[in-house]
């Protein structure tokens, strides 16, 4: 019997293994094919736009745009100068657009003036006064040609930020498309629903780990804290993914906010992850507390500034991000030290707490390269920390569980024992006290006895 029970533990184990693996798996697949397969354009557009043209930046040379070559945008203001050109669904050229249908761009974090002919300059200004005094966000517009003429436009392009949109220029020229209406709203948040579902599952589940969190402390459970910081953490980690899907500004319509949602969702996710990696550390356990006490300082002061200056939100995160990292590094010293020194299954741990603090510094510098947008390679380690995550949740509660049940069987039994040690301790007392007033009784009549007799009758 031992061996056959050796033996199920050993194969639920295996089981449970390969069940993870699998979920892990399928939902990294899920996110890679939401990502591979969004590019802020859509199929229900009937044709693709493109600009054809040549583009210079600042007052330099002007050069040849060719398709998949990266125009910087953030090293001056670049003037586009060409026209728009249609390409039916079959890849047939159609010529120069001149029709009515609204063109579809994408700014991010970029200002445009149109010039065309003699017409007013048309104005698409992120930092519109309208909009408040830190707009800056991500957006759709619909621009209707209105000249009817096949003669070159202008497009000026200026860019109020020094970092994280190295690449807006070039997705705004591989995205442009025709504006049909409903369609192409439609077609935008298809794109990106993947990214979104999995994003608003994150909070979903983050809720119901919070709520555990919650009674579990009310209960007085062991590691309820941790839970707190894994709710925490999941929570942020599914609102950056449901805020940075395609067609947010569909989605979510205050595009003010949704920057400032999506700053704030990346920063909390680090700091809180930093807690709760802190949380497992033993012997470096006071230099991770100090470095993510001062992580929490700054980040405050980073939130606070744009509310007191004229500092907008989105120019705060390279400074952010530079703290982090600096943190980062520090805390992956930290892992490493535990790794060293730690023996058995725990050290997998400390090697898996490595990939997050790696995965955030390999996209801060790819997004300044321009290699790549955005918390592209930490969206794929919110997957694998949320399994995680899940797993200890589901590890830790039922544990949790049974030592408050075994406390209160240990406190019932002590209960138990203390009142059977004073019923012992009483009956002693009692067993003490009989022969002592049978003696007393005893010794009073022999008194008696000597000097009323009739009394010592009375009293036998």
């Amino acid at each position: 019997m031992p061996e056959l029970k050796n033996r199920f533990i050993f194969k639920s184990s295996y089981l449970k293994i390969i069940g993870t693996i699998a979920i892990l798996l399928s939902a990294l697949f899920l996110l890679w094919y939401g990502n591979a397969n969004s590019n802020q354009a859509t199929n229900a557009i009937s044709a693709q736009v493109y600009f054809d043209g040549e583009y210079r930046i600042a007052d330099g040379p002007w050069q040849k745009i060719v398709e998949g070559n990266h125009i910087p945008s953030t090293e001056g203001d670049v003037t586009l100068r060409g026209n728009f050109h249609m390409v039916a669904p079959d890849g047939e050229y159609v010529g120069i657009y001149t029709d009515s249908i609204p063109i579809a761009l994408y700014t991010d974090h970029i200002n445009l003036t149109i010039y065309e002919g003699e017409n007013e300059p048309y104005r698409i200004d992120v930092e519109n006064p309208l909009y408040g005094d830190s707009a800056c966000h991500v957006a759709w517009t619909a621009y209707t040609l209105t000249s009817g003429s096949e003669d070159p436009i202008q497009i000026l392009i200026h860019n109020p930020h020094r970092f994280g949109n190295e690449t807006a220029i070039d997705e705004m020229l591989s995205s442009t498309a025709l504006w049909t209406d409903i369609a192409f709203e439609k077609g935008v948040l298809e794109n990106g629903n993947t990214q979104r579902n999995i994003g608003l599952l994150f909070i979903i589940i983050s809720l119901v780990v919070l709520g555990t969190a919650l009674f579990s402390t009310l209960i007085h459970i062991k590691n309820s804290n941790i839970l707190w910081v894994i709710g925490i953490v999941i929570f942020f980690a599914g609102t950056y993914l449901s805020y940075s899907a395609d067609g947010v500004s569909f989605w979510s319509e205050s595009v003010v906010s949704n920057t400032t949602i999506l700053g704030c969702s990346m920063m909390f996710y680090m700091l809180f992850l930093s807690v709760a990696l802190v949380y497992f550390l033993k012997g470096t356990k006071i230099v991770g507390t100090i470095t993510v006490t001062l992580l929490g300082v700054v980040n405050a002061v980073l939130l606070i500034l744009p509310i007191l200056t004229d500092i907008l939100f989105y120019d705060t995160w390279l400074y952010w991000a530079a703290a982090q990292i600096f943190g980062n590094i520090i805390l992956l010293g930290c892992l490493i030290r535990e790794f060293l020194v730690t023996k058995g299954k725990e050290r997998w741990f400390y090697i898996g707490s490595i990939l997050p603090l790696i995965s955030f510094g390999l996209d801060v510098i790819m997004t300044d390269l321009g290699l790549w947008k955005g918390g592209l390679f930490s969206k794929y380690i919110f997957v694998v920390f949320f399994i995680a995550a899940m797993v200890a949740v589901l590890k830790v509660i039922p544990n949790s569980i049974n030592t408050l049940a075994k406390a209160k069987d240990l406190e019932t039994e002590k209960i138990v024992l203390n009142a059977q040690l004073t019923e012992s301790r009483v009956s002693t007392m009692m067993s003490q006290i009989r022969p002592h007033f049978i003696y007393n009784t005893l010794g009073s009549i022999e008194q008696l006895c000597n000097i009323d007799p009739p009394k010592a009758g009375e009293l036998v």
